[in-house]
């Protein structure tokens, strides 16, 4: 069966497409990630990080545990 002249180099044009679509869904991504650290300096300037309590270990989860243990 032959090849219709619109199908000539279509495999290209769709694998062009695909990178391109690759290629704007990291600027995106990019773009977003810079976002959000700009985002979370504003947020260490203003000292809002400042006092987060710090998780150190399972025995301090099981120290607050009250009732019997089986």
């Amino acid at each position: 069966m032959p090849k219709s002249k619109q199908r000539k180099n279509h495999k290209q044009k769709v694998d062009a497409r695909t990178q391109k679509v690759a290629e704007s869904k990291k600027k995106y991504e990019k773009m977003q990630k810079e976002m959000l650290m700009s985002l979370i300096e504003q947020e260490k300037q203003r000292g809002l990080f400042n006092n987060i309590p710090q998780i150190s270990s399972e025995n301090s989860i099981d120290s607050q545990i009250q009732g019997p243990i089986i």
